[in-house]
């Protein structure tokens, strides 16, 4: 939010963008001159902002507007710097725990919504569209991993802000600038912490805890927003710490390689985006997709891989490389069930390769996948609650339908999914890794911890 200092002032937006307008090309000047590398950008910035600041104060006055205030002057520095080094206004936005997504359309007042379910308007990011543009220019050159550009040749961006926040934003192809920003706020919470907030039971923890440990390949599945990185990163704290696994991902979420005390040997790859040049045929250069990314890790002596979201052609060599022997390996699906994700994930080969037949690509996903732990999102008592609301085994099948066993469904009109009684045909696995069968067939829900008020995911 905007300092009070500079609410007072008055069309301050237009004032850190005059000075801000003034500066940059004097950073770049002084680069280029000295000889000096960007790493010394910001302090070149702190050393010219004086001159800047002086030269936008003049303009300021030839147009009747008051200079600010000791008070007023020590803000607009503020944002300048943070506008040109840091995150601008988002920085107070993020600073609040309880903020999951910020939605930015433009320079209307965003819209914030809050880990209880309520949304609300905030404040705005940019002064104009214009600004917000140049903001995003400015985020997706110095904060990405990678190389990231958002422009008329490029007019999409996606990307991991500092402190692990996804950005999302489009520019060009939408009306008007639109930003999408997704928080995942409990960054380190294992199996244990989401029994305790009620996301999964003690039944479930014990069967997911097991059939990693058993290197089971899984698959977490889910609507929008409902938790699905959230829990595919609480099955990832259950791989042993001294194995050796890539994580592959569009932008970074899981967030696992900035716990190497956790995870010493993980290998996190990142999707890079092409760059404008284009190659005789016509095609893009410079981008690695994730379906190379998935090839490369298994040359990388990976024990396993976890790819944060399936959307494309990576699925063919990630089920390949299951099929064949690479066990243990983690992902996540968009769908709205169980059934639907193995659906989705045949219609993905079809896809990607048109030779194949539908039995082909759904014996394919049954020889590749042994279970789906699908999660919902609802609401109770006014507010949001995501658990998970079926697990299911998944194997080879008759005329290239997958054979599927529901260990944990929701009963019509219940809220909590319970064990079936349905044991699976590998249980011998699990139980070589701890599991006890009764989890499966005593009566009961499988002990839910009832929520703690206010806890919630992302």
């Amino acid at each position: 939010m905007m300092p009070d200092d500079l609410e007072e002032l008055g069309d301050a937006d237009e004032l850190v963008e005059l000075v801000q307008e003034r500066l940059a090309p004097r950073v770049q000047q002084a680069l280029r001159q000295g000889g000096r590398s960007a790493s010394d950008e910001r302090a070149i910035a702190g050393d010219l902002l004086d001159e800047a600041l002086a030269e936008a104060g003049k303009e300021w006055m030839s147009r009747g507007r008051p200079l600010p205030d000791r008070n007023q002057d020590w803000a607009i520095r503020q944002a300048v710097m943070a506008e040109m080094f840091g995150l601008g206004r988002l920085e107070s936005l993020l600073a609040d725990d309880e903020v999951e997504n910020i939605d930015v359309i433009g320079n209307d007042p965003t819209w914030l919504s809050y880990s209880d379910g309520r949304v609300m308007r905030g404040p705005r990011i940019a002064p104009t569209d214009d600004v917000l543009i140049r903001w995003l220019q400015r985020i997706a050159a110095r904060h990405g991993r990678t190389e990231h550009a958002i422009n008329a040749t490029h007019p999409l961006l996606n990307m991991e802000l500092p402190g692990g926040e996804r950005l999302a934003a489009t520019i060009g192809v939408t009306d008007r600038p639109h930003v999408s920003i997704r928080r995942h706020r409990l960054g380190s919470a294992d199996l244990e912490a989401l029994r305790s907030r009620g996301m999964i039971s003690t039944a479930q923890l014990a069967l997911l805890r097991a059939a990693v440990r058993a290197e089971k390949n899984i698959v977490v599945s889910g609507r929008q927003k409902a938790g699905k990185t959230t829990l595919l990163r609480g099955l990832c704290w259950e791989i042993p710490p001294t194995e050796r696994f890539a994580t592959l991902e569009t932008e970074f979420e899981l967030g696992l390689h900035r716990h190497r005390d956790r995870f010493p040997a993980v290998v996190a790859f990142e999707e890079q985006q092409s760059n404008a040049e284009q190659l005789e045929n016509g095609l893009p250069v410079g981008g690695v997709s994730l379906m190379q990314l998935v090839w490369q890790s298994l040359r990388m002596h990976t024990t396993r891989i976890v790819v944060g979201e399936v959307r494309g052609k990576e699925i063919v060599p990630m089920l390949n490389a299951l099929s064949s022997g690479g066990s243990g390996s983690l992902s996540t699906v968009h769908a709205r069930s169980a059934d639907q994700a193995i659906q989705r994930m045949a219609l993905l080969c079809l896809e990607t390769n048109s030779a194949w037949t539908p039995e082909f690509a759904r014996d394919m996903v049954a020889h590749s996948v042994d279970l789906i732990v699908h999660v919902d999102l609802a609401t109770r008592n006014g507010e949001l609650h995501r658990s998970v609301s079926e697990i299911v085994t998944v194997e080879p099948g008759e005329h290239g339908h997958p054979a599927r066993t529901h260990l944990f469904r929701r009963p019509t009109g219940s809220f909590h999914a319970v064990p079936t009684g349905n044991l699976p045909t590998d249980l011998a696995d699990f139980e070589e890794c701890g599991f006890d069968r009764n989890w499966l067939t005593i009566s009961g829900d499988g002990e839910w911890v009832r929520q703690i008020p206010g806890a919630h995911h992302g």
